[in-house]
């Protein structure tokens, strides 16, 4: 074999060697970080969170939410297979926040408290332990504003105009009238409210305890005034008596049979824009009696994670990057915990949906005057026995409003032996 083919051949097979072990060089660099959620729209972030570190591999799990809790408490518990990240529903968050394994994000390096004051001051009380540790971000931003049907208001109210339309349900008073004579006026066909929950979605907000203090069950004024209205509308025929995410209560927002839906900030996107697409423009949005939230999510991370770097890049890209958020913000309608970029964006983002009103700038000053309505690992239990219980009462179960409140005390002490039921 002549020198030069020889030398030909070795160059081939020495190149072969370089590529070949710089790309598998190469490949070994992507590094892995493990993330759960209930969530689908994690993917969305997680896509451009991808698209800006290409170095990183995202392992997104994604849980049914209705097994995602017990899964979650089961890995932290053993700590084995526990994610980096994990995505925490605000219902559960006060279940997770105060199992020992997720980790401080107020000291050094994360120095959370920065990010905190970006945000509105009824997030950061939740993102806080009770020794006011930081141990997760909230990324959504979920005020509440009463949602309304344009044509209703304009036929009933004579005026769709949101400045207008707040005015005239400034007060509970003022919207069980206007419930009553709209139910009238229109032999039966449209109600005011879908049903007592839109009551208890401004309400339950409002709370001043959560309940349990101190290890004793507490039932705060707010719950009372609840059950008060809730009684009072099913009597005058304010609200229609549907049961929320049912069937008739997605198909009054299409038919227009329901004048008002107070809701928070996702519902434009997720249950109005979702459930009647083709009543787009004819919606609005109007302050009602209180502020209010509901809603949100939050991001943990796994104390003794082996990615902390990685986990703590994608936290702050959720909640801080301004490039990604101003991106969500705009394409996905998506109100956010960063307050600074939302003030941004107020001036100018209008929703085709809501008739262009400017709902970003609906929301900032709404998300200002919500106020933190406390929680602790109890509340969504007991929630679930006090929702059953009120729906006893608007059906005539309960002969009255105190023996209503008996059984409730009842139900709640049998499964919970360990709190003091007067």
């Amino acid at each position: 074999m002549k020198p030069s083919v020889l030398r030909m051949i070795m160059y081939c097979i020495l190149a072969s060697i370089l590529f070949g072990c710089s790309s598998s060089s190469s490949s070994k660099q992507k590094e892995e970080l493990t993330i759960w959620t209930f969530t689908e729209e994690a993917r969305y972030a997680v896509e451009k969170f991808e698209e800006r570190y290409p170095e990183i591999d995202v392992n997104l799990l994604f849980i049914n939410n209705d097994n995602y809790l017990q899964k979650l408490i089961s890995v932290l518990q053993v700590e084995k297979n526990v994610p980096d990240v994990f995505f925490v529903e605000r219902t559960y968050w006060p279940q997770i926040r105060d199992i020992p394994r997720l980790e401080n994000l107020s000291q050094n390096p994360y120095n959370a408290e920065e990010i905190l004051e970006q945000q509105f001051e009824y997030i950061q009380a939740e993102e806080r332990d009770d020794d006011g540790i930081v141990r997760g971000l909230g990324y959504q931003g979920t005020p509440g504003g009463f949602y309304y049907r344009r044509d209703l208001t304009k036929e009933y109210l004579g005026t769709d105009d949101p400045e207008e339309v707040g005015e005239l349900i400034s007060s509970w008073d003022k919207i069980m009238d206007i419930g009553e004579r709209v139910v009238e006026e229109s032999n039966g066909e449209i109600h005011a409210l879908s049903s007592w929950s839109a009551i208890n979605n401004v309400e339950s907000s409002n709370i001043e305890e959560p309940w349990i203090v101190d290890e004793k069950l507490t039932i705060d004024e707010a719950r009372i005034n609840t059950l008060d209205l809730a009684k009072e509308a099913r009597e005058r025929q304010v609200e229609a008596k549907f049961e929320s995410w049912g069937p008739a209560w997605t198909a009054s927002m299409q038919q227009g049979t329901v004048m008002f839906y107070p809701e928070p900030t996702w519902g434009l996107p997720h249950i109005f824009k979702n459930n009647a697409p083709e009543t787009a423009g004819n919606w609005g949005l109007a302050h009602g009696p209180k502020p209010f939230s509901g809603g949100g999510t939050f991001l943990a991370m796994y104390k003794e994670s082996q990615k902390k770097d990685l986990a703590w890049k994608f936290m702050k890209f959720y909640t801080t990057d301004e490039e990604f958020l101003k991106e969500l913000a705009e394409s996905q309608q998506y109100f956010l915990s960063n307050k600074n970029i939302n003030q941004e964006l107020a001036p100018t983002l209008t929703s085709e949906f809501l008739g262009n009103q400017k709902y970003f700038d609906f929301f900032v000053e709404a998300g200002e005057q919500v106020s933190s309505a406390p929680q602790t690992k109890y509340d969504n239990d007991i929630n679930s026995i006090w929702e059953e219980k009120v729906n006893d009462f608007l059906n005539g179960r309960f002969k009255s409003k105190e023996t209503m409140l008996e059984s409730f005390k009842t139900e709640v002490g049998h499964h919970f032996p360990e709190i003091q039921v007067d």
